[in-house]
């Protein structure tokens, strides 16, 4: 156990999962029809009990936040229940060797594969049948992106919330050279335009059209491409799928004028956030860091993520919370009934309100998206919710998170070198496959 513990990085997903908190069903899961959660909910309420029961979970939140979409939740379903926070500076590597593995762990769909790795989340699907709960209420893609994760026939953790990558744009900027304000639904050439026509020097500044966080765009890639074959454990990416995905963002930043060198790439938030000279920067919700912006003057609105003509009104694949049940709990059911609580109507619309996508497919809750978050007020909030998600890979192995590190890495170096794509990508596939190769099996 403790040779396994060391492959995996628990502190950046954990970070991932508190920003975050953001198909079909297959095998054995209870298919949409099955019964409806709240009714059958309530009908098994009995199963768990009536002594007061203490539930740990492992999450990142305010406290504000924990009464509001844990605590409260599961107290309206379930009185007994009480839920206590265990923070993420208690590292899950550490409390398994202390025993102190707690009930429910929160972190990103994407690391359920290490979880899974490490034996200590529980199967999920014999819950759903015995709770009677509806998996047709979630959003099939999401869904489908957390089973897929899962391994063939399983269920290894319930969505909770999204987590939606946008287009922000800098109002002043379109207005001080006469260009209109993106829109909803473009596509990526069309942002290529509008990104020529804004990167300008004036009065002695220098005005770049775009920039992106690079994380989102490769690891949950708009085309759903996969990095690492799940049957022969081999890099996927040397070929015309990524090959596309590198060409189209290093076009924008190959823009006479909009280039980066070793110092600016990466710079892109400050740039837009504090400097105000960039136009347009795609990224997830960072609402944190807005209305300090807003307040040093950035006039700023936001619109869908631009898409891929083969996948139009596509945004990138799921990033969000998923929430599993230790198999270590003495409280298993407990445990199941509080994550069911968390997936209500009631506590989904508080999590769309407060700035996360709900992981249902109601169109109604989705429409209260950002109500609570004040700087989306009398803007775009809508569009957090317009494009679908993508579908996720045919391929999700335990190397991923390593292959997308090195993806990120050569991306980087083809922009700061401009070495042809070719060139990087063949390096990235030895990179990759030398990586693995050395990995602990």
């Amino acid at each position: 156990m403790a040779r396994k513990m060391k492959r995996f990085g628990f502190a950046a997903t954990a970070i991932a999962a508190a920003i975050a908190m953001q198909g079909c069903s297959q095998g054995n899961t209870a298919q949409p029809g099955d019964g409806g959660e709240t009714g059958k909910e309530n009908a098994k309420a009995a199963d768990i009990g009536t002594e007061p029961i203490e539930l740990k979970i492992w999450v990142n939140m305010s406290d504000d936040l924990f009464q509001k979409l844990v605590v409260q939740p599961v107290k309206l379903k379930y009185p007994n229940i009480t839920m206590t926070m265990v923070g993420v500076d208690k590292k899950i590597p550490d409390l398994i060797a202390a025993g102190e593995v707690p009930d429910i762990i929160t972190d990103t769909i994407g690391s359920i594969v290490k979880y899974k790795d490490l034996a200590i989340i529980e199967e999920l699907t014999p819950y759903v049948k015995k709770f009677g709960m509806d998996l047709g209420r979630i959003n099939p893609v999401v869904l489908e992106t957390v089973q897929k994760a899962s391994g063939t026939n399983q269920l290894l953790g319930l969505p909770i919330s999204g987590n939606v990558v946008m287009l922000y744009y800098n109002k002043d900027i379109f207005d001080k050279f006469g260009v209109p304000y993106p829109k909803d639904g473009m596509s990526w050439d069309e942002a290529y335009e509008l990104a020529k026509k804004v990167t300008k020097t004036d009065g002695g500044v220098k005005y770049r059209g775009f920039d992106f966080q690079d994380s989102f765009q490769f690891s949950a890639n708009q085309l759903s491409l996969s990095v690492v074959d799940d049957k022969t454990n081999k890099s996927l990416v040397n070929g015309e799928p990524w090959k596309k995905i590198f060409a189209n963002y290093a076009r924008f930043l190959q823009i006479p004028g909009n280039e980066v060198d070793d110092k600016t790439y990466g710079k892109g938030m400050d740039q837009f956030l504090k400097d105000k000279t960039l136009a347009m920067y795609v990224t997830s919700s960072m609402f944190s860091r807005l209305p300090d912006a807003v307040n040093g003057g950035l006039s700023f609105d936001m619109v869908t993520l631009p898409s891929f003509a083969e996948a139009p009104n596509t945004t990138t694949q799921v990033d969000g919370g998923v929430r599993m049940v230790a198999s270590t709990s003495k409280r298993k059911d407990a445990a199941f009934a509080a994550l069911s609580a968390m997936l209500s109507d009631e506590a989904q619309k508080l999590i769309a309100m407060n700035g996360n996508t709900s992981v249902l497919k109601d169109s109604k809750i989705n429409e209260e998206f950002g109500k609570n978050v004040e700087i989306l007020n009398n803007r775009n909030r809508l569009g957090f919710v317009k494009n679908q998600p993508a579908k996720p890979p045919a391929s999700i192995t335990k190397y991923d998170a390593d292959a997308y590190s090195i993806i990120r890495s050569q991306f980087k170096k083809m922009i700061v070198t401009q070495t042809d794509v070719n060139t990087i990508l063949r390096e990235a596939d030895e990179l990759i496959n030398k990586k693995i190769a050395e990995s602990p099996k």
